[in-house]
C-alpha cells in the first residue's frame, strides 16, 4: 500500500486567506486524514466526526432538492461569528473548512472548490479494509 501524500501544505495554503481559520480532509467514515496548521488533534477528531455525519445527512436530503438523482456538493453552516464549509473532496473524502464572520463566502467556497478540483486524486481516501483502523 502506498503511503498517503502529505496534503497539509495544501490546507495551509487554503486557509492563507482573509478570515479563514482551519481546514481538515476526512474519510467518509469520519477519520481526519490531513489538516492545516494550528488544528489540534482534538479539533481534528471532533470536526471530522461532525462533518462526516453532516455530509451523510445532507446526502440523504437530496430527493428534497430534486426529483432526479443529484450528487451532494456542499453544506454551509452559519454561526454568529463564522462559518463551516463542507464539500466532497474526492472518492471517499470530504473537505471541511472554517472561516470567521467577515470571510467572503463566495470567494472562499470557490477557493475550496478550486483546490479540490486540482487535487481530487490526491485527496481521495480509499475504503478501509477489515482489520484496518
Amino acid at each position: 500500500m502506498n503511503p498517503r501524500p502529505d496534503m497539509n501544505w495544501l490546507l495551509d495554503n487554503l486557509v492563507d486567506y482573509p478570515h479563514a481559520r482551519h481546514a481538515v480532509v476526512l474519510s467518509a467514515d469520519g477519520l481526519g486524514q490531513h489538516h492545516s496548521k494550528d488544528v489540534t488533534a482534538e479539533q481534528r477528531e471532533r470536526i471530522s466526526a461532525t462533518a462526516a455525519g453532516i455530509a451523510s445527512l445532507a446526502k440523504s436530503a437530496a430527493p428534497f432538492a430534486s426529483d432526479t438523482p443529484t450528487p451532494y456538493q456542499m453544506t454551509m453552516i452559519t454561526y454568529g461569528n463564522g462559518y463551516i464549509f463542507i464539500i466532497t473532496a474526492g472518492e471517499g473524502s470530504t473537505l471541511v473548512a472554517s472561516g470567521g464572520f467577515d470571510i467572503d463566502i463566495n470567494a472562499f467556497s470557490d477557493r475550496m472548490t478550486h483546490v479540490v478540483g486540482r487535487m481530487r486524486n490526491e485527496l481521495a481516501v480509499g475504503a478501509r479494509q477489515a482489520g484496518q483502523g
